[in-house]
């Protein structure tokens, strides 16, 4: 499980500040070892706070092989 939070300036438009930026997001990823030099992952993200007019949620799949000197 892991969580992000992140704020930025306030926009200026034709002069007139808005408000400042916000968002929060949760995300969980879940790792299975494929064999000793490679995993799979899955994960997913979703906002839980935005002010940014950001919100979305992601999914994904992503395979990791390790290799090199060491293993």
């Amino acid at each position: 499980m892991d969580g992000t939070y992140y704020a930025g300036a306030k926009p200026t438009v034709d002069g007139e500040a808005g408000e400042a930026l916000r968002n929060a997001r949760l995300g969980l990823t879940l790792s299975m070892d494929v064999s000793r030099h490679s995993s799979v992952k899955l994960y997913g993200t979703t906002g839980v706070y935005s002010r940014t007019g950001l919100e979305f949620d992601s999914i994904g799949v992503a395979f990791q092989v390790r290799w090199g000197s060491g293993l």
